[in-house]
């Protein structure tokens, strides 16, 4: 027997083809390069370079992307990843139409990625909108990233939304309003009901209309996640989302339909924006099409709030206090009109009697290439940049003059690389004793298993 639908089912739509003309060209962060030629933009000759990089310089800045031409065997450009995620439409350098899109994913899984954003509460999002659609990137960007930016402006909208007044209808012993005396006399005098009153009066509410189409949109969402529930992330999104609609209460469910927002200011126009991309299934797992929204995400940031995360969970296993990020500042007092940077601003940090642990997370390879490589076998611009960063985990040991330092650079580890030791070297300093560490992180964890082991491990380095 065939079960009869629920109320939120909705009916399976063909699957539109993939556009073999407007390509999607995919890389990930800190990845390969890509590459741009004449017949992927579909022109001719040798004069679209420039009026190429001049049409999409807003949409590659915006991910990171830096660009450089290669003439060696055929005219091209090269496009090199950084470290943000993200996806952008380009555009033909002759119409300034989208003839293609550009995805850069995270080197890591999407799945890790949602693990670690799961752990930080979503505190950092992906920067939705700003330019057109990007050409069959839909599908290959998973429905919980962008899920959460609609739910952070719904959120919004809830939090700040204004009573309006509402005309109710409603029987009452005594007169509001106004009262319906033909009601009165014809209906209510007639069947014996002389102390009932019909009346209409007007009543503090919100906005039905907009209440009806946020109620569908978080209706919407829960069903476009039903496929992630198993994950961290679709499962944490659908909780808030089933939390939301608890806190509208039942009522009128109504699909976002012609809304005109010329000026996109404020929260509830950012809402209403917001509501559209859920109902045009604009990039959210929805099947209406292959086009989705551009976004982008600096997965530096990412990286640094995972290990602020990472540090606070360590704290109490280490005896130690927590120096959250947004804490750590120390001022430069420049005793000359001339100076440069103002202050020193560790990520994240640990105190406690005698001690000081100071964190900065590098979303770099440098440990794995040093364990494999070593220092020896690094280019010279892995070189310069590593010994910058040395010099700036250095320079956090003079913060304080505790007799125990520790100086600790964080980097992404990869599940092939579990098994690379620590890097560790200690300086003099007189009686105090300092260290400088490089440690590796994974990021996002697998099981609950896998976080104790890595809390464990952290924490026999740091009270050794």
């Amino acid at each position: 027997m065939t079960p009869a639908p629920t109320p939120r089912s909705r009916k399976r739509r063909a699957q539109p083809a993939l556009n073999a003309s407007r390509p999607l060209i995919s890389t990930t962060d800190h990845g390969k390069s890509v590459w741009v030629n004449a017949a992927t933009l579909g022109v001719s000759g040798d004069r679209w370079v420039e009026p190429f990089l001049a049409a999409n310089a807003p949409q590659l800045d915006r991910l990171g992307i830096k660009a450089s031409i290669d003439a060696h065997d055929q005219l091209r450009v090269r496009l090199m990843p950084g470290s943000r995620i993200g996806a952008t439409p380009l555009l033909s350098p002759a119409t300034r139409r989208v003839v293609a899109g550009l995805l850069v994913t995270p080197r890591f899984r999407w799945s890790a990625l949602g693990a670690v954003l799961g752990d930080i509460g979503f505190a950092l999002e992906p920067q939705v909108g700003g330019a057109q659609m990007v050409p069959g990137s839909a599908r290959a960007v998973p429905t919980w990233l962008l899920a959460a930016p609609v739910l952070r402006r719904l959120e919004a909208l809830l939090r700040q939304r204004k009573r309006g007044f509402v005309e109710r209808e409603e029987e009452r012993a005594s007169p509001r309003g106004r009262v319906d005396w033909s009601d009165y006399a014809t209906r209510r005098l007639a069947t014996g009901r002389w102390a009932s009153l019909l009346c209409r009066f007007p009543d503090p509410d919100d906005d039905p209309d907009l209440v009806a189409t946020v109620r569908w949109t978080l209706r919407r969402i829960q069903d476009d996640l039903e496929n992630h529930r198993d994950s961290v992330p679709g499962r944490l999104l659908r909780l808030r989302a089933a939390d939301l609609e608890a806190e509208i209460g039942p009522g009128a469910s109504r699909r976002p339909n012609g809304w005109d927002l010329p000026d996109m200011a404020g929260i509830v126009a950012e809402a209403k924006q917001a509501m559209g991309w859920i109902a045009e299934e604009r990039g959210l797992g929805g099947a209406h099409s292959l086009d989705g929204l551009s976004w982008e995400l600096a997965i530096e940031q990412v990286w640094e709030a995972w290990v602020d995360h990472f540090i606070s969970l360590l704290a109490p296993h280490c005896g130690l206090v927590q120096l959250p990020s947004g804490q750590t500042a120390r001022s430069l007092n420049w005793r000359t009109a001339l100076g440069s940077m103002r202050r020193l601003i560790p990520d994240s940090g640990l105190y406690g009697p005698n001690r000081r642990i100071w964190v900065d997370a590098k979303y770099k390879a440098h440990l794995q290439l040093l364990a494999h490589q070593g220092w020896s076998g690094l280019g010279e611009d892995v070189r310069d940049a590593h010994r910058a960063d040395l010099h700036q985990a250095l320079a956090y040991t003079a913060l304080d003059d505790a007799a125990h330092i520790d100086s600790i650079l964080v980097y992404p580890q990869v599940d092939a690389d579990s098994s690379i030791a620590p890097a560790i070297a200690t300086l003099p300093a007189g009686r105090r004793t300092l260290r400088l560490i490089l440690l590796g992180l994974p990021f996002g964890f697998r099981s609950e298993v896998h976080r104790q082991q890595t809390l464990a491990l952290w924490r026999n380095l740091l009270v050794a």
